[in-house]
């Protein structure tokens, strides 16, 4: 091994442990106590999108105790009793409520006198809401808005605070910052940024920008609290997050250089049947029906994805994760007659530093683990059925996916096409269709979130795909890559 090379390793080794390092540094060091007596609680529809290791992060830095509901649909009376018992162990409570969760939110901080403020994110209400009991006097505690520019979040601002937006332009800091109004007794605040048409997107940006995140902090630090400056704590944890995601993309492309060449398959001469035509003729011709498989099976899951939208409903994502495991599963078992042929037939594949590449293929996995808690947050780890499912069909895949490589690699010879089956373009682009067709379904539908989400997972998939293939060059590629594909897609539920 040449000495460019073994910098290249040593470089990669240090990288990957610097990675892990960084994650660990911003996931460990959370504190929970609220030893200052404030206790945070967020009510908030999506929890596929709700960035709550970014919560957790700034409440921490400000010493509050904080708690997590993460439901579709929470009752106001629920809502009340999550509060009262919060309140029997701190002296005040921050309300957050997200979305059309701000009716149940004005009226339980109307209520209960432990609310010191009531935080709406993104409000949205029906026409048919009544309002008639709130205004500048209920509820009694701080009020303070987070919206991009809404008729409902302006019309709720003049509400509560008696003042007008229409013709009284709020503060700026610069280009770059929110508006912001403040009621002359500053008990009611309102920042807005950016306009969205689709209320779940807007949910999804405030929630979700930077930005916002610092002023929800410097509002908490400032007017909770009474303290004052501002908080960094949202600009350093997305400052670690993009700096981890960028070295990370680098560490695979500069291991990517120090992977040896690829496996050589043993010559298998023409290799025919006693009778009838050559195998090779078989397998090529049992491929192309398994294309025409793929396509029926891809219209079916379509469906179900297709009414999973016009619900608003998050299972269609599912759906299509399920589709990714189902493809791979059922091409494995329509080839399962090939499997027999190469019995006895060994592939030769380079295992010179196969120990270094198992080492760093366990590193990758651990650093894009970590990179998937800084980005979507610990709570995603809940131990429910849903994770039972996620595991199980990634096992699933990962014996699928070690199927196919295994006759791909030898009848691929035979065929002088390399890699028939899994990085062919039309299995590759079958995998994709419906998809496609899900993320147009959304646009029609006018379901932009949803759109938004399929178009995350097109290129979650497509990277991961992307990284297997070059896992698989390596030497002992099959079994590392097979085990890393799996690992990412169990992440991506």
């Amino acid at each position: 091994m040449d000495k460019k090379k073994k910098l290249r390793i040593v470089c990669v080794c240090l990288l990957a442990a610097l990675l892990i390092f960084m994650s660990l540094d911003i996931l460990l060091p959370r504190r929970n106590d609220g030893s200052t007596g404030h206790a945070a609680i967020m009510f908030v529809h999506e929890g596929r999108l709700f960035p709550q290791m970014d919560y957790q992060q700034f409440f921490s830095d400000l010493d509050i105790t904080s708690y997590y509901v993460i439901e579709d649909s929470v009752s106001r009376e629920k809502m009340k009793e999550k509060v009262e018992k919060i309140s029997k162990k701190n002296r005040s409570v921050l309300l957050l409520c997200e979305g059309d969760y701000a009716l149940s939110g004005l009226s339980v901080a109307a209520e209960n006198s432990s609310v010191s403020d009531l935080i709406l994110i993104a409000p949205k209400l029906d026409d048919s809401a009544e309002l008639g009991e709130f205004g500048a006097g209920a509820p009694s505690c701080r009020v303070a808005i987070f919206s991009t520019s809404s008729k409902t979040s302006d019309n709720l601002y003049e509400r509560l605070s008696g003042e007008d937006t229409r013709f009284t332009r709020g503060a700026k800091a610069d280009s770059g910052a929110p508006e912001l109004y403040l009621s002359a007794d500053a008990s009611r605040y309102y920042a807005k940024k950016g306009s969205w048409k689709d209320d779940q997107i807007a949910s999804a940006s405030v929630l979700n920008s930077p930005v916002m995140q610092t002023y929800l902090a410097n509002y908490i630090k400032n007017y909770t609290l009474g303290e004052k400056g501002g908080s960094r704590a949202p600009l350093h944890t997305w400052i670690v997050k993009s700096v981890c995601t960028i070295l990370l993309i680098a560490t695979f492309f500069l291991y990517a250089s120090t992977l040896p060449m690829g496996k050589k398959v043993v010559p298998a001469g023409e290799f025919k049947e006693k009778k009838g035509r050559s195998i090779a003729d078989k397998y090529r011709s049992r491929y192309n029906h398994l294309i025409a498989l793929q396509i029926f099976l891809g219209l079916l899951f379509v469906v179900p994805s297709g009414i999973f939208v016009i619900r608003k409903s998050d299972s269609f994502r599912i759906v299509l994760l399920v589709w990714i495991c189902m493809s791979v599963l059922t091409s494995a078992f329509f080839m399962l007659p090939f499997i027999r042929k190469i019995k006895g037939r060994k592939v030769r594949s380079s295992r010179r530093m196969w120990l270094l590449h198992t080492g760093f293929t366990a590193l990758l996995i651990a650093d894009i683990f970590m990179l998937t808690l800084l980005w979507k947050g610990a709570g995603f780890l809940k131990p429910d059925i849903l994770l039972a499912v996620a595991l199980l069909l990634s096992v699933m895949l990962g014996v699928a996916m070690t199927m196919l490589q295994l006759t791909d690699a030898f009848f691929g010879n035979l065929t002088e096409e390399p890699h028939l089956i899994l990085d062919s373009v039309k299995f590759s682009a079958i995998r994709f269709v419906p998809m496609v067709i899900v993320f147009v379904f959304s646009i029609i539908m006018r379901r932009e979130l949803c759109a938004v989400q399929v178009l995350i997972l097109i290129a979650s998939l497509a990277g991961a795909s992307f990284i297997r293939r070059m896992i698989r060059r390596g030497a002992f590629g099959e079994t590392l890559s097979v085990v890393l594909f799996s690992c990412l897609y169990w992440m991506l539920f």
